[in-house]
């Protein structure tokens, strides 16, 4: 019935993805599952700044984008912790065997923004940020409903490079059923301490049946770590 249920429901790219069904009764985040799964808002939305000097420093010194690269090292942090990897359908968990990157975009003279896929997975950061640039320049008609309507594998990442800001909420489609992380980027800025040092605030939105505060943490420590090696001998291994 399971494997029927698979078959017939389209919350995955079968082509370029696949899952793991998780067995609730002996996963040891049954109770914890459980009980959030029957709340309103069962969120966890955290925004911290991320010392992003050398990532910066990286993407000018070979003419690509900062805000993909940033996203490249997110999805790289992400991939590496199965609880960001964790979705659930019908109540039922499982785990997807990599993110599929979904992009917020403007495009040159356009006023609102298109979604497209990133290109993943992908182990150099230059030529993820080459080829996905591509992908997000093409101007197609298919609209960000299309692209994620249903898709569980994917992670969608948005940029607000206006604003500073100190926390971000992202849009819920069904609250207490949405269970694709989002991952947000705010507006860069110089430490006020130490010239030369550069911030960005980062938001994680994640849901809490699936992972813990430990894991969010984990994912911002990770994150400054490949922040802080991009371009450096071993990075890419």
């Amino acid at each position: 019935m399971e494997k029927q249920k698979e078959q017939e429901a389209n919350f995955y790219d079968r082509t370029s993805n696949s899952i793991r069904w998780i067995d609730l009764d002996s996963w040891e985040r049954k109770g914890l599952f459980e009980f959030y799964l029957g709340t309103d808002l069962p969120y966890i939305i955290i925004t911290s700044n991320v010392d992003v000097t050398r990532p910066m420093a990286f993407a000018r010194s070979r003419g690509i984008s900062f805000n993909l690269t940033m996203v490249y090292l997110c999805l790289r942090t992400i991939d590496r912790i199965p609880n960001y990897r964790y979705r659930f359908i019908d109540g039922k968990p499982f785990e997807i065997d990599h993110t599929r990157p979904m992009i917020n975009h403007i495009l040159p003279g356009r006023d609102v923004f298109v979604t497209k896929e990133g290109v993943w997975p992908c182990d150099d950061p230059e030529q993820f940020c080459r080829e996905t640039h591509r992908k997000l320049e093409e101007d197609e008609s298919k609209g960000l409903q299309d692209m994620i309507r249903g898709q569980l594998d994917i992670i969608n990442f948005t940029s607000i490079p206006w604003v500073q800001y100190t926390g971000f909420f992202r849009t819920i489609q069904d609250g207490g059923v949405d269970n694709a992380p989002k991952i947000s980027f705010g507006k860069y800025f110089e430490d006020p301490v130490k010239p030369g040092r550069i911030w960005m605030p980062v938001s994680s939105q994640t849901h809490h049946g699936l992972m813990d505060g430990r894991h969010v943490g984990l994912f911002y420590q990770n994150l400054q770590k490949a922040c802080d090696e991009i371009g450096l001998p071993g990075f890419m291994e």
